[in-house]
Protein backbone atom coordinates (compact mmCIF):
# COMPACT_ATOMS: atom_id res chain seq x y z
CA UNK A 1 0.00 0.00 0.00
CA UNK A 2 2.60 2.64 0.65
CA UNK A 3 4.32 1.82 -2.23
CA UNK A 4 0.80 2.16 -4.36
CA UNK A 5 0.55 5.64 -2.24
CA UNK A 6 4.65 6.65 -3.51
CA UNK A 7 3.15 6.18 -7.05
CA UNK A 8 0.24 8.11 -7.29
CA UNK A 9 2.55 10.71 -5.49
CA UNK A 10 0.06 11.67 -2.84
CA UNK A 11 3.75 12.05 -0.55
CA UNK A 12 4.01 15.41 -2.28
CA UNK A 13 1.21 17.33 -0.98
CA UNK A 14 1.90 16.09 2.94
CA UNK A 15 5.98 16.95 2.46
CA UNK A 16 5.22 20.53 1.01
CA UNK A 17 2.59 20.91 3.92
CA UNK A 18 5.02 19.77 6.57
CA UNK A 19 7.58 22.04 5.21
CA UNK A 20 5.47 25.16 5.38
CA UNK A 21 4.35 24.39 9.07
CA UNK A 22 7.59 23.56 10.06
CA UNK A 23 8.54 27.35 8.59
CA UNK A 24 5.65 28.81 9.85
CA UNK A 25 6.61 27.27 13.46
CA UNK A 26 10.42 28.00 12.79
CA UNK A 27 9.52 31.82 13.01
CA UNK A 28 6.72 31.58 15.71
CA UNK A 29 9.53 30.22 18.04
CA UNK A 30 11.83 33.24 17.40
CA UNK A 31 9.26 35.46 18.04
CA UNK A 32 8.62 33.55 21.19
CA UNK A 33 11.91 33.09 21.97
CA UNK A 34 12.54 37.22 22.25
CA UNK A 35 9.14 37.82 24.11
CA UNK A 36 10.75 34.85 27.13
CA UNK A 37 13.74 36.87 26.84
CA UNK A 38 12.46 40.01 27.50
CA UNK A 39 9.78 38.81 30.13
CA UNK A 40 6.60 39.79 31.42
CA UNK A 41 7.70 42.76 33.73
CA UNK A 42 9.99 43.86 31.10
CA UNK A 43 7.89 44.47 28.64
CA UNK A 44 5.83 46.68 30.82
CA UNK A 45 8.46 48.75 31.34
CA UNK A 46 9.74 49.40 28.03
CA UNK A 47 6.37 49.51 26.45
CA UNK A 48 5.10 51.98 28.96
CA UNK A 49 8.35 54.58 28.35
CA UNK A 50 7.76 57.84 26.05
CA UNK A 51 11.02 57.03 24.36
CA UNK A 52 9.52 53.69 22.79
CA UNK A 53 6.35 55.39 21.19
CA UNK A 54 8.28 58.85 20.10
CA UNK A 55 10.42 56.57 17.84
CA UNK A 56 6.86 54.27 17.44
CA UNK A 57 5.13 57.53 15.81
CA UNK A 58 8.14 59.33 14.42
CA UNK A 59 8.26 55.92 12.17
CA UNK A 60 4.59 55.69 11.64
CA UNK A 61 4.20 59.45 10.84
CA UNK A 62 7.10 59.49 7.94
CA UNK A 63 6.49 56.10 6.17
CA UNK A 64 2.97 57.70 6.12
CA UNK A 65 4.35 61.06 4.46
CA UNK A 66 6.74 58.86 1.91
CA UNK A 67 4.44 56.42 0.97
CA UNK A 68 1.82 59.64 -0.01
CA UNK A 69 4.88 60.83 -2.63
CA UNK A 70 5.30 57.50 -3.75
CA UNK A 71 1.89 57.12 -4.58
CA UNK A 72 1.68 60.74 -6.35
CA UNK A 73 4.39 58.81 -8.67
CA UNK A 74 3.63 55.41 -8.36
CA UNK A 75 0.14 55.43 -9.36
CA UNK A 76 0.82 57.14 -12.80
CA UNK A 77 3.85 55.23 -13.62
CA UNK A 78 2.45 51.83 -13.03
CA UNK A 79 -0.31 52.98 -15.12
CA UNK A 80 1.75 53.66 -18.21
CA UNK A 81 3.91 49.99 -17.92
CA UNK A 82 0.39 48.52 -17.36
CA UNK A 83 -1.40 50.00 -20.19
CA UNK A 84 0.96 51.74 -22.93
CA UNK A 85 3.38 50.71 -25.18
CA UNK A 86 5.98 53.11 -26.29
CA UNK A 87 9.66 54.25 -27.36
CA UNK A 88 12.57 52.98 -24.66
CA UNK A 89 9.50 51.18 -22.72
CA UNK A 90 12.20 49.12 -21.50
CA UNK A 91 14.76 51.44 -20.77
CA UNK A 92 12.24 53.39 -18.58
CA UNK A 93 11.17 50.14 -16.30
CA UNK A 94 14.76 48.96 -16.18
CA UNK A 95 15.63 52.54 -14.23
CA UNK A 96 12.29 52.29 -12.13
CA UNK A 97 13.06 49.49 -11.09
CA UNK A 98 17.00 50.14 -10.13
CA UNK A 99 15.94 50.77 -6.07
CA UNK A 100 14.61 47.31 -6.38
CA UNK A 101 17.39 45.67 -7.10
CA UNK A 102 20.35 47.75 -5.42
CA UNK A 103 21.19 47.78 -2.01
CA UNK A 104 19.72 50.47 -0.10
CA UNK A 105 23.01 51.34 1.28
CA UNK A 106 23.77 52.48 -2.39
CA UNK A 107 21.24 54.91 -2.44
CA UNK A 108 21.66 56.37 0.72
CA UNK A 109 25.37 57.11 -0.77
CA UNK A 110 23.95 58.41 -4.40
CA UNK A 111 21.79 61.02 -2.15
CA UNK A 112 24.52 62.76 -0.88
CA UNK A 113 25.66 63.90 -4.73
CA UNK A 114 22.22 64.80 -5.55
CA UNK A 115 21.16 66.86 -2.46
CA UNK A 116 24.47 69.34 -3.21
CA UNK A 117 22.70 69.93 -6.92
CA UNK A 118 19.26 71.47 -8.23
CA UNK A 119 16.81 71.41 -7.11
CA UNK A 120 18.09 70.72 -3.63
CA UNK A 121 20.56 73.41 -3.44
CA UNK A 122 17.70 76.23 -4.38
CA UNK A 123 15.29 74.50 -1.77
CA UNK A 124 17.77 74.96 0.88
CA UNK A 125 18.71 78.55 -0.03
CA UNK A 126 15.55 79.73 -0.39
CA UNK A 127 13.32 78.32 1.80
CA UNK A 128 15.98 77.26 4.25
CA UNK A 129 15.18 73.48 4.41
CA UNK A 130 18.17 71.74 4.45
CA UNK A 131 17.69 67.74 3.53
CA UNK A 132 20.05 65.84 5.10
CA UNK A 133 20.51 64.46 8.85
CA UNK A 134 17.20 65.20 9.54
CA UNK A 135 13.53 64.27 9.42
CA UNK A 136 13.28 65.49 5.59
CA UNK A 137 16.83 63.45 5.22
CA UNK A 138 14.12 60.47 6.31
CA UNK A 139 11.53 61.20 4.17
CA UNK A 140 14.11 61.52 1.22
CA UNK A 141 15.74 57.69 1.77
CA UNK A 142 12.74 56.07 2.41
CA UNK A 143 10.31 58.00 -0.74
CA UNK A 144 13.58 57.03 -3.07
CA UNK A 145 13.57 52.97 -1.81
CA UNK A 146 9.78 53.09 -1.62
CA UNK A 147 8.73 54.79 -5.26
CA UNK A 148 9.76 52.03 -7.11
CA UNK A 149 8.02 49.01 -5.31
CA UNK A 150 4.73 51.80 -5.01
CA UNK A 151 5.35 51.49 -9.39
CA UNK A 152 5.43 48.24 -9.83
CA UNK A 153 2.86 47.12 -7.20
CA UNK A 154 0.63 49.70 -9.07
CA UNK A 155 1.32 48.21 -12.28
CA UNK A 156 0.01 44.85 -11.18
CA UNK A 157 -2.86 46.36 -9.46
CA UNK A 158 -3.82 47.67 -12.93
CA UNK A 159 -2.66 44.70 -14.86
CA UNK A 160 -5.44 42.71 -12.93
CA UNK A 161 -8.47 44.99 -14.49
CA UNK A 162 -9.32 44.18 -17.86
CA UNK A 163 -8.97 46.80 -20.92
CA UNK A 164 -12.17 46.50 -22.06
CA UNK A 165 -13.64 48.18 -19.82
CA UNK A 166 -11.45 51.09 -20.57
CA UNK A 167 -12.48 50.87 -24.62
CA UNK A 168 -15.95 50.18 -23.90
CA UNK A 169 -15.78 53.71 -21.84
CA UNK A 170 -13.92 55.73 -24.51
CA UNK A 171 -16.69 54.28 -27.08
CA UNK A 172 -18.97 56.34 -24.73
CA UNK A 173 -17.29 59.30 -25.19
CA UNK A 174 -15.02 59.20 -22.18
CA UNK A 175 -11.75 61.00 -22.33
CA UNK A 176 -8.64 58.45 -21.26
CA UNK A 177 -8.21 61.21 -18.28
CA UNK A 178 -11.98 60.74 -17.12
CA UNK A 179 -11.90 56.96 -17.94
CA UNK A 180 -8.85 56.12 -15.71
CA UNK A 181 -10.58 58.42 -12.60
CA UNK A 182 -14.26 57.38 -13.27
CA UNK A 183 -13.31 53.65 -14.00
CA UNK A 184 -10.14 51.84 -13.80
CA UNK A 185 -9.08 53.47 -10.46
CA UNK A 186 -12.24 52.41 -8.65
CA UNK A 187 -12.11 49.00 -10.35
CA UNK A 188 -8.64 48.91 -9.03
CA UNK A 189 -9.01 50.61 -5.92
CA UNK A 190 -8.38 47.36 -3.32
CA UNK A 191 -5.18 46.32 -5.02
CA UNK A 192 -3.65 50.06 -4.66
CA UNK A 193 -4.71 50.39 -1.02
CA UNK A 194 -3.46 46.82 -0.59
CA UNK A 195 0.09 48.12 -2.64
CA UNK A 196 0.05 51.57 -0.21
CA UNK A 197 0.24 49.07 2.83
CA UNK A 198 2.71 47.47 1.27
CA UNK A 199 4.79 50.38 0.48
CA UNK A 200 3.96 52.23 3.80
CA UNK A 201 5.67 48.69 5.55
CA UNK A 202 8.76 48.73 3.44
CA UNK A 203 9.23 52.35 3.89
CA UNK A 204 8.89 51.38 7.76
CA UNK A 205 11.46 49.30 7.85
CA UNK A 206 14.40 51.29 6.06
CA UNK A 207 17.54 51.37 7.90
CA UNK A 208 20.46 51.25 5.51
CA UNK A 209 19.99 54.08 3.29
CA UNK A 210 19.42 56.10 6.05
CA UNK A 211 22.41 54.96 8.41
CA UNK A 212 24.64 56.24 5.18
CA UNK A 213 23.10 59.78 4.07
CA UNK A 214 20.66 60.38 7.35
CA UNK A 215 22.50 59.21 10.21
CA UNK A 216 21.09 59.10 14.03
CA UNK A 217 19.84 61.83 15.74
CA UNK A 218 17.93 60.90 19.31
CA UNK A 219 14.02 61.76 19.01
CA UNK A 220 14.47 63.32 15.47
CA UNK A 221 15.72 60.73 12.90
CA UNK A 222 15.88 57.27 15.00
CA UNK A 223 12.78 55.44 13.37
CA UNK A 224 12.41 51.98 15.07
CA UNK A 225 14.88 49.99 12.43
CA UNK A 226 17.43 52.46 13.08
CA UNK A 227 16.87 52.42 16.36
CA UNK A 228 17.58 49.02 16.49
CA UNK A 229 20.79 48.99 15.19
CA UNK A 230 21.79 51.95 17.18
CA UNK A 231 21.02 50.14 20.26
CA UNK A 232 22.55 47.11 19.49
CA UNK A 233 25.62 48.91 19.56
CA UNK A 234 24.76 50.32 22.53
CA UNK A 235 24.53 46.66 24.21
CA UNK A 236 20.65 47.84 25.43
CA UNK A 237 19.53 44.33 24.32
CA UNK A 238 16.01 45.16 26.62
CA UNK A 239 15.52 48.11 23.75
CA UNK A 240 16.68 45.58 20.56
CA UNK A 241 14.24 43.05 21.86
CA UNK A 242 11.17 44.95 22.99
CA UNK A 243 11.89 47.54 19.66
CA UNK A 244 12.02 44.65 17.69
CA UNK A 245 8.77 42.75 19.07
CA UNK A 246 6.90 46.36 18.00
CA UNK A 247 8.14 46.14 14.22
CA UNK A 248 7.19 42.61 14.13
CA UNK A 249 3.96 43.58 15.02
CA UNK A 250 3.66 46.48 13.02
CA UNK A 251 4.67 43.93 9.96
CA UNK A 252 2.01 41.59 11.05
CA UNK A 253 -0.73 43.88 11.10
CA UNK A 254 0.29 45.47 7.94
CA UNK A 255 0.41 41.94 5.91
CA UNK A 256 -2.74 41.21 7.62
CA UNK A 257 -4.31 44.51 6.01
CA UNK A 258 -3.27 44.06 2.94
CA UNK A 259 -4.37 40.86 2.47
CA UNK A 260 -7.86 41.28 4.08
CA UNK A 261 -8.15 44.56 1.89
CA UNK A 262 -6.35 43.27 -1.47
CA UNK A 263 -8.94 40.36 -1.69
CA UNK A 264 -8.60 38.51 -4.60
CA UNK A 265 -6.28 40.69 -6.25
CA UNK A 266 -3.60 39.57 -5.09
CA UNK A 267 -0.76 42.32 -5.46
CA UNK A 268 1.77 40.39 -3.39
Amino acid sequence: MQNALWQRGTWWPALAIFLALATITFYLILIASNWIYLGLGDTFYFFTQPRMWQRFWLTVWTSTVSTCFSLIIGIPAGYALSRFSFSCRNVFASVIDLPIVVSPAVIGAFLFGITTRFPFDLISEHYNIYIGRNVYGVLLVQFTVTCAFCARLMKAAFDSIPPKFESVSRSLGASNFRTFFKVVLPMAKNGIMASMIVVWARAAAEWEGLMLFVGASEGKTDIMPFAIYLDWNGGMMGWVVSMTIVCILMAVTAMTAMRLIGGKSHVW
